[in-house]
């Protein structure tokens, strides 16, 4: 399924039409409405389609392992002198994802009829990345096509490997929270509302921990739907507003400010940023269009904003390494290595070396948290359901100790 775009256009008496096109992407519409011999004046997504289209593009998007294996495979038949349609047609069968398959099966389409690779591809934006449609771009020019496929596929392998050791270090202590938290609220509202009752025919004074316990047991008992649906409206909320530009601003800067949780992000951000802006300059392409692809690639905004900034020093002349110096974000060892490459000529290499470097830093990092982390939930967990039993026994062993005070 595609995307809800709304257009507005003129004929050529000047006349003024609008209307919604279902389409791929933008240049799908455009080139839609320039066949009719319109002059296009706006093209945009629908604001009543955006949950429709967001949720469309999370069901399309391909991962990053999937892409890797395409980009392989691919580069291995135009290396080994297979004809582009005839390599295209080998894809469709060895592909078992069915929307990458059917993204293929109509870049097959346009290629046969005459539609350059890389324009085809980039009709497919939630399949196919930006950065591998510019690199494609670059390799049909330069006729290097195979030697940037091998190049794309090396750096989402790497890509992939990050994000999953990032995945797998936090997977165990999200799931034990979660457990956790069920084990606590199960407790709370339907084990200890047992004992209210014989507490209650006992008329007896309780202590303050007791009373804390059993009137969070009551709220949780009396509102849980209220709270749960407090709780996902939340996440929605937080997540509609983390769309807004504003708000995704405050967020990411509150999580970079973070001392532990902001150093990852910043280092996570720095290693995409080398390595995607490594693999473009090394394919060739101009250091303004490949800081428009690596800024979509880093993840917070506020990183993003810094290169922008580098995009606009480096039209006034203004050498990479001094732009990023300006915006505070890159860390002065960036700075410097950025420095040396830009002044050895071997900047790829260099933002190379500091993507190695980091990755490794984030490995070392996640591993260190993920150690720290798992046994402070352990013992959070321990402290939390003591705490409950403690209350629960402490009248009870009144009861028992001083029967006749009843």
């Amino acid at each position: 399924m595609a995307k809800i775009f709304g257009y507005r256009a003129k004929d050529r008496n000047g006349q003024v039409l609008t209307g919604s096109i279902l389409a791929e992407s933008e240049s799908a519409v455009a080139d839609h409405i320039r066949e009719k011999g319109y002059f296009i004046t706006q093209i945009k997504e629908e604001g009543g389609a955006r949950f429709y289209n967001a949720f469309i593009d999370h069901l399309r998007s391909s991962s990053l392992k999937e892409i890797s294996i395409l980009c392989r495979l691919f580069a291995t038949m135009i290396n080994a002198g297979l004809p582009l349609i005839a390599s295209l047609d080998v894809l469709i069968a060895q592909t078992n994802n069915r929307r990458m398959k059917k993204a293929l099966q109509n870049v097959y389409k346009k290629v046969k009829e005459g539609e350059t690779l890389s324009r085809s591809l980039g009709d497919y934006p939630t399949i196919f990345p930006n950065l591998m449609v510019n690199m494609v771009e670059v390799g049909e020019v330069g006729g290097l096509l195979d030697d940037v496929l091998n190049r794309l596929a090396n750096h989402f392998e790497k890509e992939h490997k990050l994000n999953e050791k990032i995945k797998s270090a936090l997977t165990y202590p999200t799931v034990v929270s979660a457990m956790a938290s069920v084990s606590v609220v199960f407790i709370l509202t339907f084990v200890l509302p047992t004992f209210v009752q014989m507490f209650d025919n006992l008329k007896m004074e309780l202590p303050l921990l007791t009373r804390i316990l059993l009137a969070t047991s009551n709220i949780l008992h009396k509102y849980a739907l209220f709270l749960i649906a407090f709780i996902v409206v939340g996440t929605y909320g937080i997540r509609i507003a983390y769309q807004r530009e504003s708000s995704r601003k405050m967020i990411d800067k509150l999580i970079l400010s973070i001392p532990v949780v902001g150093m990852l992000s910043r280092k996570i951000g720095i290693a995409r940023f080398s390595r995607t802006l490594s693999t473009l300059l090394h394919g060739g392409v101009p250091i303004i269009t490949a800081l428009d692809v690596v800024k979509k690639t880093t993840g917070n905004l506020s990183i993003m904003e810094a290169l922008e900034q580098a995009q606009a020093g480096i039209k006034e002349g203004m050498a990479l390494a001094s732009t990023l110096a300006q915006s505070k974000v890159f860390t002065p060892m960036v700075i410097q290595m950025v420095s040396i490459g830009e002044e050895s000529g071997a900047l790829d290499k260099m933002l190379e070396k500091i993507a190695d470097f980091y990755e490794s830093d984030v490995d070392d990092i996640v591993g260190r948290l993920s150690s720290i982390i798992e046994p402070v939930i352990i013992g959070t967990l321990g402290i939390v359901i003591g705490l409950i039993v403690i209350s629960i026994m402490i009248p009870i062993f009144d009861i028992i100790t001083n029967p006749g005070d009843l």
